[in-house]
């Protein structure tokens, strides 16, 4: 009896061509899409999943007096954790990033530089479920290192790199480190991010630090590394952070402050969309292309429902045969759930396939590598099966009860008038869908591209950046010096800068205890973003002096730490008390000792617009860890094969790289950009579905009114009066669903631009573009039928019917 459905159903489909095109194509875009958004959001919800310690760590957070969240603590405190809590087994300290600089190979002419170099703790690797190539990982002792399997065999080829060493010159100098371990791929899904780690216990070394007293992993003052507590079995988390909470409140100038125990699972999405605590993703966001990838399904099973409704009238003859012929109402049941499932069926393995074929386009489009984990949680296989089985049974069990109608005594009887309405609901609930998103994506665009076009307080283009040489060689002042003048004796070159970050990147470090000369209550609570750089980065910028003046070269030289003198920002000096930018210069200002202010310059955009300006105080030093040339642009490659040159020159051993400034800036906008290529995508599919749809439903209006159009015609019925006549009813579907979309879109929008210091609003010619695009493909949708029955042969019409 099945085979004889499936046979039937089969039949079915062929016979009506267009109808099952149409809904097939409709359905496999919905799923394909559904897919693609299902993977994101599982590899979003598996961050950190892959520990196996993972319900045992905790990120210890501390909010302080002012109400902000610190996730940066002095790795001091981990030995006093472990002194003063038994619940804690052991406090793991990482400070990625820092170690950055040129590794070398003992023995070889081989260099390369690499950033993604940092300190862990020694029981790392033990206490974290890294999977471990070779070796233990153990980094108990100092200048002992792990590094990721892609480093080992670029650095040693096919050989075993462990017990090898490597040399790294970096911001504390030069050392060698042996490999004690080599992991293969970090996974995907990891908060943890490096591909060489060091041993933190070499900061311990006074001669490995070099001055570098902020570093000290004794230390209780500067706070640069995270802290990750694992937390011995059966112990109560929310105890023990009380427990902390009163221990530090002991302390006078940390009697405000209070201890948050941050689940490792909770670290990338938090714990909902209301958890104030740190994150490194948006728990909303992930919501929102959840939301998003259900909804766009919904529309592809209400095409199916639509053409499905519309199509059971012209098998009105069939119904009414098999049943005079001894059908069951059952079997005709049996026999519309077949075709639903077969449609479906199909559907779902054409959409399967599109799905491994485009998913590097996918995951490059969302930034996340998604092919690999949709079917890492059960319940995205559930999640998957349950709606497709829903949406089979409702499809199937919707057309049937539709059929009964052609019964003499069901009760189940619905006019043509009640199947009409039914089905413009439905043509409006698609749209309103679709144009909700394409409006959404309007205004993520508008806000993008108000954040890169407003002023920034600095200029940053044809600024050509160069990575600073790790490895000096001798006599740093020496040769930064003959560096400096041999580049400025070309004439192509307009101006240079040194600084040890850069703009759109990140501050060097941050800082409290900065206080006015004459210490205020509230100053515990502030912190100050600190930069370091030459005397020359201030013109080099275009950025304004309000009060004072820049660093000098004297200055420079001889280094913040001998000089004791700072340059504010307009918003620094307003926080330490100064009535204007010129009340501040010549004061003094304390951060343990006193400091000269020499200068206040405006307030600039340091990092992108998604943050709001920080007060800023700046240190002068001779920096070279980035140079900024501005170049006069005439012959750009010329003129970076001729500094390349150079550069080997003075700094033999070090790799030339350099990228342009205006390039680092953007890429801080990249989630922005993700998010509104992904809105766009999914914005174009749902509305192509809808189009699908309308397209169909135009084709069976035209059908039905066949003859009607012909005796119109016959009777002097211009070509455009009836394209009116057939297309009215459906622009007017449009613009219903135009009025219901636009108050839910400004709403949901209102909510994600609130989380940005600087909006753009919202413009009313972003809701007419979407208002008249939409108007548009749909009168393009069923112009094309209207069009074609407007020119069709009247004659054929009349007699065909």
């Amino acid at each position: 009896m099945l085979k004889n459905y499936f046979k039937i159903a089969l039949r079915n489909l062929l016979k009506r061509r267009l109808f099952s095109l149409v809904n097939i194509l409709g359905l496999v875009l919905g799923l394909f899409c559904f897919l693609v958004l299902q993977a994101f959001v599982v590899s979003e919800f598996s961050f950190n999943d892959f520990h196996v310690n993972k319900d045992r760590i905790y990120r210890l957070v501390v909010q302080e007096g002012s109400g902000e969240y610190e996730t940066y603590l002095a790795p001091g405190y981990a030995g006093i954790i472990e002194s003063n809590f038994s619940q804690v087994e052991a406090a793991d300290r990482f400070a990625g990033y820092i170690g950055g600089g040129l590794v070398a190979i003992p023995g070889t002419d081989l260099a390369f530089k690499e950033n993604a170099i940092g300190f862990v703790e020694g029981d790392f690797f033990q206490n974290f479920s890294f999977s471990l190539n070779r070796g233990s990982g153990n980094l108990d002792q100092p200048y002992t290192a792990v590094l990721t399997k892609a480093l080992a065999e670029k650095y040693f080829g096919a050989e075993d790199a462990l017990g090898k060493a490597i040399s790294l010159s970096n911001q504390f100098g030069k050392a060698d480190f042996t490999i004690t371990g080599v992991l293969d791929k970090i996974p995907a899904q990891s908060d943890f991010e490096g591909d060489i780690f060091l041993s933190i216990h070499t900061l311990e070394r006074p001669e490995y630090r070099k001055g570098n007293g902020w570093a000290d992993p004794n230390g209780l003052e500067s706070g640069f590394v995270n802290m990750f507590l694992l937390v011995k079995e059966g112990e109560n988390p929310e105890s023990l952070e009380a427990q902390m909470t009163d221990f530090i409140r002991q302390n006078p100038n940390t009697k405000e402050d209070q201890i948050f125990l941050q689940p490792l699972e909770e670290i990338h999405l938090g714990s909902g969309i209301s958890d104030p605590l740190p994150k490194t993703s948006s728990m909303g966001s992930v919501l929102v292309f959840l939301a998003m990838a259900v909804l766009i399904l919904l529309i592809a099973f209400v095409n199916y429902l639509n053409l499905s409704s519309a199509n059971l009238l012209t098998r009105i003859k069939e119904i009414r045969m098999r049943k005079v012929m001894g059908a069951f109402s059952w079997q005709l049941a049996h026999q519309f759930m077949v075709e639903t499932l077969l449609l479906i069926g199909v559907s779902l393995g054409l959409a399967l396939v599109l799905f491994q074929l485009l998913s590097p386009f996918a995951s490059e489009l969302l930034g996340k590598p998604i092919a690999e984990n949709i079917w890492v949680q059960p319940w995205a296989i559930g999640m998957l099966v349950m709606i497709v089985v829903a949406a089979a049974a409702f499809s199937g069990g919707y057309v049937v009860v539709l059929s009964g109608q052609f019964e003499k005594n069901s009760k189940l009887r619905f006019s043509a008038k009640d199947q009409q309405w039914g089905r413009k609901a439905l043509v409006v609930f698609q749209f309103v869908i679709s144009i909700g998103i394409i409006l959404c994506t309007l205004v993520i665009q508008d806000q993008l591209s108000y954040m890169q076009s407003q002023p920034l307080g600095m200029e940053l283009t044809q600024r050509v950046i160069i990575e600073g040489p790790e490895d000096f060689q001798g006599d740093k002042a020496g040769k930064m010096d003959a560096f400096r003048q041999r580049l400025l004796a070309q004439s192509f070159v307009q101006g240079l800068a040194g600084s040890n970050s850069l703009p759109g990147y990140s501050y060097n470090f941050s800082a409290g205890g900065i206080t006015p000369s004459v210490p205020r209550p509230e100053d515990k609570d502030y912190n100050y973003s600190m930069f370091i750089i030459d005397d020359q980065f201030i013109s080099t910028y275009g950025i304004e002096v309000l009060a004072g003046r820049s660093f000098n070269r004297g200055e420079a030289e001889a280094n913040w730490n001998n000089l004791r003198k700072v340059m504010l920002n307009s918003k620094a000096a307003k926080q330490l008390g100064f009535e204007s930018p010129e009340a501040a210069v010549g004061q003094s200002i304390l951060w343990g000792e006193p400091f000269e202010v020499v200068g206040v310059i405006a307030d600039y955009h340091h990092m992108s617009l998604r943050e709001e300006i920080s007060p800023l105080v700046l240190l002068a030093a001779e920096a070279s860890g980035y140079f900024t040339l501005i170049l006069d642009n005439s012959n750009m490659s010329a003129q970076i094969g001729e500094i390349e040159k150079i550069y080997k020159e003075v700094f033999p051993g070090n790799p030339f790289t350099y990228s342009f400034l205006d390039e680092i800036y953007g890429r801080q906008y990249q989630q922005e950009q993700q998010l509104s290529q992904a809105f766009s995508v999914a914005g174009g599919l749902a509305i192509l579905i809808s189009c699908l749809g309308l397209f169909g439903l135009s084709a069976y209006s035209v059908q039905q009114r066949t003859k009607e159009i012909g005796i119109r015609k016959v009777l002097g019925a211009s070509t455009p009066s009836l394209l009116t006549l057939i297309s009215k009813d459906f622009l007017i579907l449009v613009v219903v669903a135009m009025l219901v979309a636009f108050p839910l879109a400004y709403y949901a929008t209102q909510g994600w631009q609130a989380d940005f210091p600087y909006q753009a609003g919202f413009s009313a010619l972003t809701f007419v573009l979407a208002g008249v695009g939409s108007i548009g493909l749909a009168l393009l949708t069923v112009g094309f039928q209207a069009i074609k029955a407007a020119w069709s042969n009247p004659v054929e019409s009349i007699r065909n019917e």
